[in-house]
C-alpha cells in the first residue's frame, strides 16, 4: 500500500515485536521494526515513519534515550508522535518522560484494540 501510513516500532521483545507486526499490519499500516534504540535512530533516517511505538526500557539505547536524542538532535522530528509501551508502571516514571512530550504512554501487557484506538487517533487528529 503506497499511502499507508508508516509505524516503526522499535521493542526488543522478539514475541511482541511479531504481535505488534502482525497486528499493525492487519489493520493497513506499514510497519517497520528495530530491537533497540540505536536501531530505532537508524530506522528513522531511512523510514522517515509517521510514527514511532516503543518500548521504554531496552539494551544499547533505552526508548527514553532514544526520544531525548529524537526531540534534541532532530528538529524535523520534533513533532514526530511516539508511544510508550511499558512495564513502568509507577506515575513518576509516566511524569518523568512528560518534556519530551509523548503522544501517549500505554501500559504493558500490551492492549491491541486500545494500542489500535490510540494510534487511530493520532492519526484522525
Amino acid at each position: 500500500m503506497p499511502n499507508a501510513k508508516k509505524i516503526l516500532v522499535v521493542e526488543d521483545e522478539r514475541e511482541l515485536c511479531s504481535i505488534l507486526y502482525d497486528d499493525l499490519s492487519s489493520r493497513g499500516y506499514s510497519v517497520d521494526l528495530a530491537r533497540n534504540g540505536q536501531e530505532g535512530l537508524e530506522k528513522l533516517q531511512m523510514t522517515e515513519p509517521d510514527l514511532i511505538i516503543c518500548d521504554r526500557a531496552m539494551p544499547v539505547m533505552s526508548g527514553y534515550q532514544m526520544l531525548e536524542r529524537i526531540r534534541g538532535s532532530y528538529p524535523q522530528y520534533k513533532h514526530l508522535p511516539i508511544i510508550f509501551l511499558t512495564a513502568l508502571t509507577d506515575p513518576r516514571d509516566r511524569h518523568s518522560v512528560d518534556h519530551l512530550e509523548p503522544s501517549a504512554y500505554l501500559e504493558k501487557p500490551v492492549d491491541l484494540e486500545k494500542l489500535a484506538a490510540t494510534v487511530d487517533g493520532i492519526f484522525n487528529k
